[in-house]
């Protein structure tokens, strides 16, 4: 899998793999919720906030972004992967592929946050090195102290 920085050719086909795991999540997608996939180039600026997809050859087959909130701390978001793709290791390379990229960025925590009831979600965080730091009736919320240089290579721009 090669992982790059999100292309305007690429945004449609992302956003529609982010919308169709919360479809099979939830059965039903809100139009008004997650503004940020509307316009993902505009979201996502390659600055504070940088979106990346995972292709094989034939298309997108993951999703993960970074958010900036603050100095030395990123959000993890829009981390997804395509239904026939799963338990193939590509949300754990994107992870790692994300955290390099926030550590190259000088980042020292990434938090992020989920819904309770995706166990399978929350047993790969916490299987990653997240830490639960809250949590309310539908959401768990993670950091990760980060340590070590970045490890960032083969990442096309």
């Amino acid at each position: 899998m090669d992982i790059s920085r999100i292309t305007p050719e690429d945004c449609e086909e992302a956003k529609n793999l982010v919308l169709e795991g919360f479809r099979e999540r939830f059965g039903w997608i809100d139009e008004t919720l997650n503004p940020d996939i509307k316009d993902v180039a505009a979201s996502y600026d390659g600055v504070d906030n940088h979106f990346f997809v995972g292709s094989d050859g034939y298309g997108i087959v993951c999703t993960g972004a970074l958010k900036k909130h603050g100095a030395s701390t990123y959000e993890i978001v829009r981390m997804s992967v395509r239904s026939d793709m799963r338990s193939k290791g590509l949300g754990r390379t994107m992870l790692r592929h994300l955290e390099d990229t926030a550590k190259s960025l000088k980042a020292v925590k990434l938090i992020l946050e989920t819904n309770r009831a995706w166990d399978n979600a929350v047993g790969f965080y916490k299987s990653s090195g997240f830490v639960i730091t809250g949590e309310n009736e539908t959401q768990y919320y993670f950091e990760k102290i980060l340590t070590g240089s970045s490890q960032t290579s083969s990442v096309s721009s």
